[in-house]
């Protein structure tokens, strides 16, 4: 930089010179900058705008579904005995309820003690064995818990807590209060003295629950055989016993759940046939015969069907393949088959006895001379679909810089490399085994695939393309149906049983052979006839459920009479250490509770309310469960109070008000932003208004920078293409009529409708207003045909939302595809105008720098006439001291 001697000879003021010489310069830079801050608030806006706009399209999503409009509604005639809510398959009418018991936990409130504080000990309450032993028995188990005489109130409130339950000493009254974390006799739980100590402690605590004749500790009896070795040989039998309930009570239940799932299959799958044999004589889209195999290989990929291609084979069924993100050896996307390996599309057509592939313009070429061109009528073509194999390669590389090894996987999910192990550790990275806990030598292991070229497959196509070509022509509520029960046979067909061997019976598939066999042989009637039977056919799957539920009843008194062995017959090796120990330890427990049940004292002002199920009957029928609420059929019941013998009724029916509510929500939505949009289009001019600079700023207030700024930000978008054709697809797609059972409805067929140029409110003339809307101050007088049309025909009312919000939907995500100036889910180009933002960065700074220079040239030109004026001065001062 040039030394900057500002006018100390001359007299000049060269700073102002300078800026006056390089003005032109900083007005470039000026200019950039001013440029930049208008497109940084361009961004703002459109951010802005795209956050709203995505919200839409994210609300909108779910609405193009039946189930955001299958909304019920429910009224109990005594809420004060219970409240319900409908899910949206409930059905509606009304239904009788009885509630017989609500669901109780178990509570025990303590006999008064004489412990005046919670440090009070058992020694000071009289206790002067050794440790006390207590079980706390809960449906997780029996937990033991030791006291002493050291112990105090506190200690014991501590360990029964950490035991499961809810404890509290309250000092005030003397008692302990302890009850069961949640309700329902499955809930409720019991404490016993496990050794003579435990029972002399929850004595002297005041919460030894029972009597001499009724006592926790007689249910050991059926246990005792008088010495230890008949003990022990009474427990293996209940264990044995109860080993064999919980398997018979098991493959009962997976039986009769396979029988009901087969109900249910049967049905499903009789439907499926009928709809094939239906379609004989549909032509597809192409004009072929409908494929009743490849329709169905198509129907179970589903959603998957974007993502696949099709093969037929030689026995005329079909082979699936699902895309994946992988590139063979020339770049290509591969597809991944259902035995491992991978093939990538390449189109070919053929005519004349030559091959063309198609160019990227759409002209074809001969694949052997690239000088003859296809220049005939494009339907003469033939496609040929070909994918070719490729075989894969995995091997597990290090991600770290460091090291870029190679690592073999093993079978536990370590990796082995240079004779070492590693295993991950918390961190997610991988150690060798002996790295000490602190180590940060830890690794990350990544999997690496390869794809190499081999053999190729041909004829394949997509399964998208297929799926439309063959329902084209299909009844939509006929295929919609289809579908569903497709989805129905394809579950029950490939459910794995894990509780039922090939030799049981009732195995998915004994039942599926069945179904197809009765199917073959007489049809839908004949399926009905095996799944319900005439009404006293004990060969129907109805009455196999009904024998089945009898013989899990029974099996579950035999298991209930042997429970106290439960954690024992839960350890599956009977010859470890672990079951010897168990074993001993219930040994000691049934003699202990021998000697316990004619020895120990109890609290006979202590009271034990027991946990009871709660019970309601509904239509009749019986429920019963630990929670007092019920979920049956879609009806979430909360039972709040008994009724007696008396019954509730529940009405549930369409909530017309709540899908009116939808609709009006959607719409107030859309209108937010569709005249924010408008009002941002229509915006005033700002011509001649730019941003300010700082120094521009000085001489304004805060007020007139606001005003100023705000006159340039609220026209940013005024008058912009992409803004303007993002209005024009919304608008559109919601004008769009829209076809139900073969007749055209509008959003004004309904009474909802926009006020048109002429009476809508500045920027409003594309928001819609609903007839008889009392919040619409321009429509609230006019008839409310939306109400009528939901009352009266719910179904058309959401057929058609759904369409209209797949069309919002569709033009919104249209307008969102990602492109080489937008990222995905934007609606304007938000790339571009970031590298444009970058560009005026680097502008600004050259422009610096071009004025940096010319300063620095202009300074050293002025630094260097004032040196000569001042050698000038010097010497003239010289010559008058010679003359003075």
């Amino acid at each position: 930089m040039a030394i900057r001697l500002s006018g100390m000879a001359s007299g000049l003021d060269t700073d102002s010179i300078v800026q006056a010489l390089v003005s032109s310069y900083s007005y470039k830079k000026s200019k950039y900058e001013k440029a930049q801050t208008k497109l940084g608030w361009t961004q703002e806006a459109w951010k802005s705008l795209n956050t709203k706009v995505y919200s839409l399209y994210s609300n909108v999503s779910n609405l193009r579904f039946s189930t955001a409009y299958s909304l019920k509604k429910t009224s109990v005639s005594d809420s004060t005995k219970a409240s319900v809510k409908a899910g949206s398959s409930a059905p509606n009418g009304t239904q009788t309820l009885k509630i017989t018991n609500t669901a109780k936990a178990g509570y025990l409130t303590g006999e008064q003690i004489n412990a005046s504080s919670s440090s009070t000990t058992l020694a000071q309450l009289g206790y002067t064995g050794g440790d006390a032993k207590i079980n706390v028995n809960t449906k997780d188990g029996t937990k033991s818990i030791t006291l002493s005489a050291t112990s105090t109130m506190s200690d014991v409130e501590k360990q029964l807590k950490e035991a499961g339950l809810n404890a509290s000493y309250d000092s005030t009254y003397k008692r302990f209060y302890i009850s069961a974390k949640d309700t329902g006799a499955d809930n409720d739980f019991t404490l016993t003295g496990a050794n003579t100590g435990g029972a002399t402690a929850l004595y002297k605590l005041g919460i030894a629950v029972g009597t001499s004749t009724s006592n926790p500790y007689s249910q050991y009896d059926s246990l005792y055989g008088g010495s230890d070795a008949a003990t022990q040989q009474k427990i293996e039998n209940a264990v044995a016993a109860y080993k064999s309930s919980s398997s018979n009570i098991e493959k009962y239940t997976a039986q009769s759940n396979n029988l009901l799932n087969a109900i249910t299959y049967g049905t499903a799958y009789a439907d499926v046939k009928d709809f094939y044999s239906s379609l004989s004589g549909t032509k597809t889209e192409s004009g072929a015969d409908i494929d009743t195999a490849k329709l169905e290989t198509l129907a179970k990929l589903g959603s998957g069907r974007d993502s696949a291609i099709i093969t037929k084979n030689s026995d005329g069924t079909y082979t699936t393949y699902s895309k994946t993100t992988a590139k063979d050896a020339d770049g290509n996307t591969v597809y991944k088959s259902e035995d491992g390996k991978y093939i990538s599309a390449e189109e070919r057509y053929t005519n004349g006895g030559k091959t063309y592939k198609k160019n990227s313009d759409g002209t074809y070429v001969n694949v052997s001379d690239e000088n003859d061109k296809y220049s005939g009528d494009t339907a003469d073509l033939t496609k040929t679909v070909t994918y070719k194999k490729v075989s894969e390669s995995k091997s597990y590389v290090s991600g770290s810089d460091a090291d870029t090894k190679t690592y073999t996987k093993n079978s536990d999910d370590t990796y082995t490399c240079d004779g070492k192990t590693y295993t991950k550790r918390d961190d997610g990275k991988y150690y060798a085994e002996g790295e000490a806990a602190d180590s940060k030598n830890g690794v990350t292991i990544t999997e690496k695939v390869e794809y190499t070229s081999s053999t190729e497959i041909r004829d394949a196509e997509a399964a998208a393309d297929a799926y439309k070509d063959i329902t084209k022509n299909i009844d939509e509520k006929a295929l919609s149906t289809y579908s569903s029960n497709l989805s129905t046979v394809t579950a029950f067909e490939s459910t794995k049983d894990t509780s039922l061997t090939s030799s049981d019976k009732y195995t998915i598939a004994g039942l599926t052979s069945d179904i197809h066999d009765a199917y073959n042989k007489g049809g839908k009637d004949a399926v009905s006839n095996l799944i319900a039977g005439n009404g006293t056919d004990s060969d129907a799957y109805a009455a196999k459920v009904a024998a089945l539920t009898t013989s899990i009843s029974s099996e579950q008194t035999k298991l209930d009479a042997n429970k106290l062995v439960k954690e024992l017959a839960a350890i599956k090796d009977t010859t470890s250490s672990e079951y010897q120990t168990a074993l001993k330890n219930m040994v000691e427990t049934v003699n202990s509770a021998h000697d316990l049940s004619s020895n120990a004292q109890y609290n006979t002002k202590a009271k034990k309310v027991d946990g009871e199920d709660a019970e309601i009957w509904l239509n009749g029928v019986q429920y019963t469960g630990s929670s007092s609420t019920f979920t049956i059929n879609n009806l979430t019941i909360d039972a709040l109070d008994t009724t007696g013998n008396d019954e509730i009724s529940i009405t549930t029916s369409t909530d017309t008000q709540g899908i009116y509510d939808k609709v009006k929500d959607f719409l107030t939505e859309y209108n937010n932003i569709i005249n924010e949009m408008t009002k941002l289009y229509n915006a005033s001019s700002s011509k001649g208004y730019e941003p300010l600079t700082d120094d521009e700023k000085d001489s304004m207030s805060d007020k007139e920078i606001e005003k100023w700024e705000t006159k340039i930000k609220d026209s940013l978008l005024r008058n912009d293409s992409t803004l303007n054709g993002v209005m024009s697809a919304m608008t559109s797609a919601m004008s769009q009529a829209v076809e139900i059972d073969g007749k055209k409805y509008s959003l004004s067929s309904f009474g909802i409708h926009t006020l048109g140029y002429l009476n809508a409110a500045d920027n409003e003339q594309n928001a819609y207003h609903i007839d008889g809307d009392e919040d619409d101050t321009n429509t609230s007088g006019n008839a409310d045909k939306l109400m009528k049309a939901i009352s009266e025909d719910p179904d058309t009312i959401m057929q058609f939302m759904q369409k209209v919000a797949t069309n919002l939907y569709t033009a919104i995500g249209d307008k969102m595809k990602a492109t080489s100036l937008s990222s995905s889910f934007t609606i304007y180009n938000d790339k571009q105008m970031t590298t444009q933002y970058s560009d005026y960065t680097k502008l600004i700074k050259e422009w610096e720098t071009k004025i940096s220079d010319k300063e620095d040239y202009y300074y050293k030109k002025f630094s260097s006439m004032e040196s000569a004026l001042t050698k000038l001065n010097s010497t003239q001062s010289s010559l008058s001291g010679y003359f003075s």
